[in-house]
């Protein structure tokens, strides 16, 4: 049975998770001009959440 510090590090790993998709996917979105956004700030949201998702696969040990 999970005890209430695994289950919160899963719930923390899986939010940073789901934010860095988001965020790669709303930046990769943008750079293929579906949204309308600068080409700057969509690059910074891609790369950003590319990192976000390394930083949970590599020093969080993963989404689950």
């Amino acid at each position: 049975m999970l005890d209430s510090v695994a289950v919160a590090d899963l719930v923390r790993n899986l939010g940073m998770y789901a934010v860095g998709v988001g965020l790669a996917v709303f930046g990769a979105l943008a750079l293929a001009d579906a949204i309308e956004l600068s080409v700057l700030l969509a690059m910074v949201l891609f790369v950003g959440g590319l990192a976000l998702v390394v930083v949970v696969h590599e020093y969080l040990g993963g989404p689950i």
